[in-house]
């Protein structure tokens, strides 16, 4: 049993302290925001290169803004043709592109575009940097709303597989216990005897890990990067508890 338990408390570990949990972009699933002066929207494109289905998706965007105006435009090698009056101001602020296993590629891509050319640009930027928050008092919550939702699963699943042990293993030790009053067989109480020493060991072993996973989740959903999203917004101040072999406290980061 104890052996089991080892084996299960060093693998939880290892999944939890692997940080290769591949994220897509929090904005690849679709996006789109109006502000003052612009539209913040995702676009895709299919093709055999990277290059086609960049472009592919380049003029998915240029067509919803041909449907405003009624002018046509195409995207060829990176280059904007029109005819008729249309002029787009847009620029890339972020891309993803996945290889399927065809061979194909798609590319996506989150853009800015102005709703008129001599519209200035609102400050947008794309991170993958956090603000510290409550959830990361919550195993798994901050991980999940981070889109690393394999590692949030895991950090959930290690913290309720540690806490319903320690249920279990206390139960069976105070059941033993109960028992040693049922008998003055002196062999069957050293058995009782053994095996309620043995799931006090078992509980003890769970309360370390159900700790240590919850402050690994601590250390985890505060210090791990996570998909990246998009921030609209100029000047923001970010505390963040930090830790060294030297010093603890905590950071203010400045984003611009």
């Amino acid at each position: 049993m104890k052996n089991r338990l080892y084996i299960f408390c060093v693998g939880v570990f290892l999944l939890l302290t692997t940080n290769t949990y591949a994220q897509d972009p929090l904005w690849k699933a679709g996006y789109f925001q109006e502000l003052s002066n612009s539209y913040l929207e995702t676009a895709s494109g299919r093709a055999k290169t990277v290059e086609e289905a960049r472009n592919k998706a380049a003029s998915e965007i240029i067509r919803k803004r041909d449907l405003a105006t009624g002018a046509s435009a195409t995207v060829v090698n990176g280059q904007i043709t029109t005819s008729g009056e249309l002029v787009v101001k847009s620029r890339i602020l972020d891309e993803y592109v996945e290889h399927l296993s065809n061979g194909d590629y798609v590319v996506y891509i989150l853009t800015q575009t102005a709703k008129h050319p001599d519209n200035p640009y609102e400050p947008v930027y794309v991170t993958d940097e956090y603000p510290f928050s409550a959830r990361a008092f919550v195993p798994g919550m901050e991980q999940l709303h981070k889109g690393q939702k394999t590692k949030g699963v895991l950090f959930i699943a290690g913290e309720v597989a540690c806490v319903g042990g320690i249920i279990v293993a206390e139960s069976m030790r105070a059941s033993y216990v109960n028992l040693l009053g049922s008998t003055h067989n002196v062999k069957i109480l050293a058995t009782y005897t053994d095996n309620a020493n043995m799931w006090q060991n078992v509980r003890n072993i769970c309360i370390g890990a159900a700790a240590a996973v919850y402050i690994w989740n601590i250390i985890d959903a505060s210090a791990t990067k996570g998909a990246r999203y998009v921030k609209v917004g100029n000047t923001e101040m970010v505390f963040a508890p930090y830790a060294s072999p030297n010093q603890f406290g905590l950071a203010l980061n400045i984003n611009f």
